[in-house]
C-alpha cells in the first residue's frame, strides 16, 4: 500500500509538471507572438517617422526654401520706383507668395504635431487693401476661365482690423476657384464684399457666435456667384448626364479640400457655405469672418512699433561691414542683394567654418555677422558660441536667421548672446528695421 501511494505522489508531481511545462509553453507562445507584434509596431512606427523625417526634408528643401528666396527677392522689388500697375503686380505677388509660404508652413506643422491644428497669425492689416487685392488675382483667374468679373464692396467698410490676413486671402482664393472648376466659362462672376449684420441670418450657430460679440468687432460677408449659364447648360440632356457624372468624380475630389478649407473658416470663428443651382452644380459660395476693429490707440501702438520698417532711408546703413552665413546658394544671394541694397558691404560664406575663418582674420572688422542657424556640419548656435568665445558679448553683432518659430530657438539664441533673431522669410523692411535696433542699442545711435 504504501508502495501504491508513493507511485501515486509521484505520478501526481510529473502531472503537475507536465501541467506547469505545458502552461509554461503557451505563455512563451503568447509572449513571442506579443514580441512580433511590438516588433512590426515598432518597425511601422520608424518607417512612419522616417517617411516623415523625408517629407519634411523634401518640403523644406524643395519648396519652403525657394519660396523664402522669392518672398525675399519681392521685397526688394517693392522698395524699388514703380508705376501703379507695376506695383500693383509686385503687391499681388508678394501677396499669394505669402499665402502659399503660409500654406507649406502649415502642412509642415500639421506633418508634426497630428493634431490637425496650426496656430492664427493675429496682426493689424488694411482690410480695403486685402480686398482690392484678392479681387484683382479673382478677376485674373476668371478671366482665364472664360468668365466675366464684377466686383462691389461696401464703402463704408472699416479699413484698420484686425486678424489673420494671409488665410482670410487663402480661402478667398480657394472659393473663387473652388467656383470656377466646378462650372463651365461663359458666366460671370460676381465678387460683393459686405458688412453682417445679422439680422437676416438664420444659422443658429452664426446667431450663437455672433449674440456674444462686441460692437467693436466687424462682421464680414463676402459672396462669390457665378451668374449666367454656359452652353453646357443648354445642351441635351444626354450631354448633361455625362456632365453630372463628371461633376460628381470631381466633387469628391472638391469635398476634401472645401472640408479643409471649412476648418479653417471655423478656427478663425467664421463659417463657409456653398449653394447650388437646379443641377445641383455648386453656383456660389458664401463666407462669413469676425474681425477686431483696429482702434486709434491699437493704430498708434502699432506705428510706433514698426516704425523703423517704415523708412525707406538706408543711408544709415552705408558701409556697415557685414559676414553673411548661409549653405543654401539662393538664399545666401538674395539675403546678400538685401543687405546691399541696405547700403552694408557684405562677404557671404556657405558653411559655418568659413565664417570663423573670415572673422578669425585681423583686417576683417566686422561688425555685424549674419547667421542661418541650421548649417549642416556646424551649425549657427556653435558659431555663435566661439565667436561670443573670443570675443564681446557687443562685438559683433550677431543676427540669427531661422524658419522655426518656436519659442525655445529664440531663447536659446538669447542665451548665447546673439542680438537679434529674424524669422525666414526675411523681408528687406525687416532686415531693416532689426539692424537699425540693434545698431541703436549697441549705442551707435542710428
Amino acid at each position: 500500500m504504501e508502495i501504491v501511494e508513493v507511485v501515486a505522489d509521484q505520478v501526481a508531481v510529473a502531472l503537475s509538471h507536465a501541467a506547469v511545462l505545458e502552461e509554461s509553453h503557451r505563455m512563451r507562445e503568447k509572449l513571442s507572438q506579443q514580441n512580433q507584434v511590438l516588433q512590426q509596431e515598432r518597425q511601422n512606427a520608424m518607417m512612419a517617422s522616417q517617411a516623415r523625417n523625408s517629407f519634411q526634408k523634401v518640403m523644406s528643401h524643395g519648396m519652403k526654401r525657394p519660396m523664402h528666396s522669392i518672398l525675399g527677392l519681392l521685397s526688394v522689388f517693392q522698395d524699388e520706383n514703380m508705376n501703379f500697375k507695376q506695383k500693383t503686380i509686385v503687391d499681388t505677388l508678394v501677396k499669394t507668395s505669402s499665402v502659399l509660404s503660409t500654406l507649406i508652413n502649415d502642412v509642415m506643422e500639421i506633418s508634426v504635431k497630428d493634431n490637425g491644428r496650426f496656430p492664427l497669425d493675429m496682426r493689424p492689416f488694411s482690410l480695403h487693401s486685402m480686398i482690392k487685392e484678392a479681387s484683382c488675382l479673382a478677376k485674373c483667374l476668371s478671366v482665364y476661365k472664360g468668365f466675366g468679373f464684377e466686383v462691389g464692396v461696401q464703402s463704408s467698410l472699416p479699413d484698420q482690423v484686425i486678424g489673420d490676413e494671409k488665410r482670410t486671402f487663402q480661402v478667398i482664393l480657394h472659393m473663387v476657384g473652388y467656383l470656377l472648376n466646378i462650372n463651365n466659362g461663359g458666366g460671370t462672376v460676381l465678387f460683393r464684399v459686405l458688412s453682417d449684420a445679422g439680422s437676416q441670418e438664420k444659422n443658429d450657430k452664426i446667431n450663437a457666435w455672433r449674440s456674444n460679440i462686441q460692437d467693436n468687432y466687424l462682421y464680414l460677408k463676402i459672396e462669390i456667384d457665378i451668374h449666367g449659364r454656359s452652353s453646357m447648360f443648354d445642351i441635351q440632356v444626354s450631354t448633361k448626364t455625362i456632365s453630372a457624372e463628371k461633376h460628381n468624380k470631381d466633387e469628391t475630389k472638391e469635398s476634401l479640400n472645401f472640408t479643409m478649407c471649412k476648418k479653417l473658416v471655423q478656427m478663425m470663428q467664421g463659417n463657409v457655405w456653398i449653394s447650388t443651382n437646379s443641377l445641383g452644380f455648386a453656383q456660389s459660395m458664401t463666407l462669413l469672418l469676425r474681425f477686431q476693429i483696429q482702434s486709434y490707440i491699437q493704430r498708434t501702438m502699432y506705428a510706433h512699433g514698426t516704425s523703423g520698417e517704415q523708412s525707406n532711408s538706408y543711408s544709415r546703413f552705408r558701409g556697415l561691414r557685414v559676414l553673411l552665413a548661409d549653405d543654401d546658394d539662393i538664399n545666401r544671394i538674395v539675403t546678400k542683394k538685401m543687405l546691399e541694397k541696405l547700403g552694408c558691404e557684405v562677404t557671404a560664406v556657405s558653411t559655418g567654418f568659413e565664417c570663423l575663418s573670415a572673422f578669425s582674420h585681423a583686417e576683417n572688422s566686422f561688425r555685424v555677422v549674419v547667421l542661418d542657424l541650421h548649417m549642416p556640419e556646424i551649425d549657427g548656435f556653435e558659431v555663435a558660441t566661439r565667436i561670443r568665445k573670443f570675443r564681446s558679448r557687443n562685438w559683433p553683432l550677431i543676427i540669427a536667421l531661422t524658419a522655426s518659430a518656436e519659442d525655445h530657438v529664440r531663447e536659446r539664441c538669447v542665451q548665447i548672446g546673439m542680438n537679434a533673431v529674424l524669422q525666414k522669410p526675411v523681408l528687406l523692411q525687416a532686415m531693416a528695421a532689426e539692424l537699425k535696433r540693434i545698431l541703436h542699442r549697441s549705442g551707435e545711435g542710428i
